[in-house]
């Protein structure tokens, strides 16, 4: 399995890990599912053993009861990807046949139960397309960042693995401009475009690596800080605040200042659900917008 230091910010439809060195991350090598349960789906192995699984635990899990907890391992050697079963109840079939160990091809079928992956090659230009389809599926048109749905989806991977882990702490920052309806009334949305873009790139510029910066409403984002405490949470959204709160944004010829609010909350062990560490962190920001704006909660 691999360390989560190596784990890449992924959505449930896609896992990476570990991109090898000097390769274009864009065009390596994929497994894409064309049959079963996670149609559309994309797995990018890396270096890294890779285990797909029913297990809540596996790098990349298939909730079917026929499927073992831990069925099968992609991983790399010697130049190639190879696929291993993993003693499973119902065997890895690679192009209709029962393996237990074998080279991966391009274009190779790997059947587990009733889901079938295809082996797309680092060399086919298919691969590049799978992974640019992907990519317009989870990113915000406008701002480039994560969408809703890639944001909610990592942030249940994360609470699921904090559920495992008791002391896993896990952070949530929802962070809103303020007066934004304003400014698209007075200046129209192309102007209020305009905005986001801009801070847009300010708040990724301030962003880790581990964490997913997404849009998830009009002028709304969301930071999901695993491994974060609260007080590390709120020194992060302090930060993106003032530096927001420190730049003059250009809307037309004239320089406006603007401002955003945010709600900072933590995973509690009392939580069952993502639902509630958002509302969590909705509480936050509603208390910093009624405390007058231009503020961390």
């Amino acid at each position: 399995m691999t360390s989560d230091t190596d784990r890449h910010p992924t959505d449930g439809e896609t896992v990476l890990l570990g991109s090898r060195r000097g390769v274009d991350e864009r065009h390596e090598a994929c497994l894409v599912i064309i049959r079963g349960a996670r149609l559309g789906s994309r797995i990018v192995p890396g270096d890294n053993p890779l285990v797909i699984g029913r297990a809540v635990d596996a790098d990349f899990q298939i909730s079917d009861r026929s499927i073992s907890r831990r069925h099968c391992r992609i991983f790399h050697e010697d130049g190639r990807y190879w696929i291993a079963d993993l003693d499973s109840t119902n065997h890895t079939w690679l192009n209709d046949e029962v393996i237990e160990r074998a080279p991966l091809r391009d274009g190779d079928l790997v059947r587990i139960s009733q889901t079938v992956l295809k082996f797309v090659d680092e060399g086919n230009i298919e691969a590049g397309y799978h992974s640019e389809l992907h990519e317009s599926t989870i990113r915000d048109a406008l701002t480039g960042l994560y969408n809703r749905r890639h944001a909610m989806a990592v942030l249940e991977k994360e609470a699921a693995r904090a559920q495992r882990d008791s002391g896993y702490k896990l952070a949530l920052v929802i962070l809103d401009l303020d007066f934004f309806k304003e400014i698209n009334d007075e200046h129209g949305h192309l102007a209020g475009d305009g905005i986001l873009k801009q801070l847009t790139d300010l708040a990724a510029e301030r962003v880790r690596g581990s964490d997913t910066l997404a849009r998830i409403g009009g002028e709304e984002f969301a930071l999901i800080l695993p491994d974060t405490t609260a007080e590390e949470a709120w020194q992060l959204a302090e930060s993106i605040r003032q530096t927001i709160a420190g730049t003059s944004f250009r809307i037309g010829e004239e320089e406006k200042p603007i401002t955003l609010s945010a709600g900072v909350a933590t995973w509690q062990p009392e939580m069952e659900s993502i639902s509630e560490l958002l509302r969590a962190a909705d509480r936050q920001l509603y208390k910093a917008k009624s405390s007058g704006r231009n503020l961390v909660c």
